[in-house]
């Protein structure tokens, strides 16, 4: 169970990754977080794929433990992504999830179904889960345009996930942050280092060859 509870929280953290990454090009600043989220929904409409290079750095609160990697978030409607790390692969085709840890040399698998409370690409994407209140804290000062900050609270008191924060950039309208904190005191932010849309990705990228010799936990 304690496994099975990992590979669905890697998945959802995942998707806070990815959360809120494509609006449209509007040019007319928007005045409150919902704006920004319907341009979100929008845009969404129009991307297939993408593909998503990132650096990801991750505080503990409780033991004020600091770590850094980077990875690549690949994406494909519906609900297919493959999440690369150093000594990490996650993979979902939309029925089965693999997880794989390099310095184990193992392979949990297990089945892809998320329910109301699950984060997915799929839900963020297209504008911000409904069950999280939004507020537009303010702007920041970006690389090429103003980034738009905006924080997302669980309507839920008992959600895993207690505080999203986004940084969306209105050159592009692209998200450039993200920033999870979790009930653990986890605190992770995702910097978007590139990202590539619609570059016609193929199935065959969202599933898993599991290596020679792995050892292999299926929990279907």
């Amino acid at each position: 169970m304690m496994e099975t509870n990992t590979v669905r929280r890697a998945g959802r953290t995942l998707a806070m990754a990815m959360m809120a990454v494509f609006v449209t090009g509007a040019r007319v600043p928007p005045q409150s977080a919902e704006e920004v989220l319907e341009q979100a929904r929008q845009k969404y409409q129009a991307v297939q794929d993408a593909e998503i290079k990132f650096v990801q750095s991750v505080r503990f609160t409780v033991a004020n433990i600091r770590q850094q990697t980077s990875g690549t978030l690949f994406l494909k409607k519906t609900n297919k992504y493959r999440l690369e790390t150093e000594g990490q692969t996650i993979v979902t085709d939309g029925i089965t999830v693999w997880s794989y840890s390099a310095s184990t040399d193992q392979v949990l698998i297990d089945r892809f179904a998320p329910d109301d409370r699950t984060f997915t690409p799929e839900r963020l994407f297209e504008g911000g889960p409904s069950d999280f209140t939004s507020s537009l804290l303010g702007t920041e000062r970006g690389k090429k345009g103003t980034l738009h900050v905006i924080k997302l609270i669980p309507k839920d008191d008992h959600s895993f996930i207690t505080s999203l924060k986004l940084w969306i950039d209105d050159s592009d309208w692209l998200t450039r942050k993200a920033e999870v904190i979790d009930a653990n005191g986890k605190e992770t932010l995702y910097t978007v280092e590139e990202i590539r849309v619609n570059t016609g990705l193929r199935d065959s990228k969202f599933s898993f060859d599991i290596p020679a010799g792995a050892d292999v936990v299926d929990m279907r």
